[in-house]
């Protein structure tokens, strides 16, 4: 490992009308102690070509969509740097961005990872929305990107400790990555696509680690090139995923309390899909088969654990059910969230 080398891993699939841009991004860095590794996920449309030729990355190339967690887990442990930057290949960050969260990470030993503010595209002259300012849990367990959809504005200036950071442009200690490893897996292979941060959020907090946002830090998530959230398949992973994530990392007297909570969302959440998507709700057929490998997973998380349950009660937020309902947006994040800290 390299002391103070950011080692920028960027996951593509397919991804050729983005990737050019994103690597402009990454080289317009003002930080300049960078390595730069390109995964490709079985790409068809010549973007993993375009970049075989290019001195200044290093390409791993599979031969089919390994997916989110499964694909960054083959590339962690070859990475050399102190810091991993994981980046979508739709997100373009602001020249300083590296610089300003690696300066906010080295002086605190315990923050394992960062985040700047994630805008989405605005047109000429409208003002631009967030895309994340970092995560926030509910309640009910779901996990979603706080502040999503809002308009950008002073109440997302200020930096602030949340409860992780979003995958799209996080910066991760690689100590943190290290040691919350769970049978050699940063991120959980099951998971494929969707959540597998938020689950890796929780297990750093389990581990005392925690995580940072600083809205100096500007990124530009385009969306629409690392996944497709509302088809089918990803909503039957979603479903799959949000449940492994809460039988492994839940505990204490409040996980009993949250309960309730939790079965409602998932019983809305279930007639919306059986509505709208009935083939998604395979994702509990999957959870079944999946069920003593995500036990046996939480007995390792519960039992390394380090931090007592009343000290990660304070980030389970209220679900906003009632104008979630009225808008027909459950299970997405359009409300203004602050630290508990």
């Amino acid at each position: 490992m390299t002391p103070g080398l950011v080692s920028v891993l960027i996951l593509n699939w397919n991804g050729a009308q983005f990737l050019s841009r994103c690597l402009a991004s990454v080289r317009a860095q003002t930080y300049r102690l960078l390595e730069i590794v390109v995964i490709d996920n079985g790409s068809i449309d010549g973007s993993a070509d375009q970049m075989a030729g290019q001195a200044d990355v290093r390409l791993i190339r599979n031969g089919r969509n390994l997916g989110f967690a499964m694909a960054y887990d083959q590339a962690i442990p070859s990475a050399a740097g102190e810091f991993i930057l994981l980046l979508n290949m739709d997100a373009l960050l602001a020249p300083d961005y590296v610089r300003i969260l690696v300066e906010d990470m080295l002086p605190d030993t315990r923050l394992g990872s960062a985040s700047g503010k994630l805008l989405r595209p605005a047109p000429d002259g409208a003002r631009p929305r967030i895309d994340s300012a970092g995560h926030v849990v509910y309640r009910n367990l779901w996990s979603v990107n706080r502040a999503e959809d809002e308009p950008d504005g002073p109440p997302y200036d200020q930096p602030m400790e949340v409860f992780g950071v979003c995958a799209a442009a996080a910066l991760y200690r690689r100590a943190m990555l290290d040691d919350v490893m769970i049978d050699g897996e940063v991120f959980d292979s099951s998971f494929f696509a969707y959540l597998e941060d938020n689950d890796l959020d929780w297990r750093a907090r389990l581990r005392g680690w925690r995580s940072w946002y600083d809205p100096r830090a500007v990124a530009i998530h385009l969306r629409g090139g690392s996944g497709a959230w509302y088809t089918t398949g990803m909503q039957r992973h979603i479903l799959k995923n949000r449940l492994l994530m809460i039988i492994k990392n839940d505990g204490g007297s409040g996980m009993w309390r949250r309960s309730p909570g939790m079965v409602a969302f998932t019983g809305a959440k279930a007639l919306q899909l059986l509505l709208s998507r009935p083939a998604a709700l395979m994702g509990f057929i999957d959870t079944v088969r999946l069920l003593p490998s995500a036990l046996r997973k939480r007995r390792q998380v519960q039992d390394r654990r380090t931090v007592r349950p009343a000290a990660i009660e304070p980030w389970f937020q209220p679900y906003p059910y009632v104008r979630k309902l009225r808008e027909g947006r459950l299970g997405r994040s359009r409300r203004q969230w602050t630290s508990p800290s």
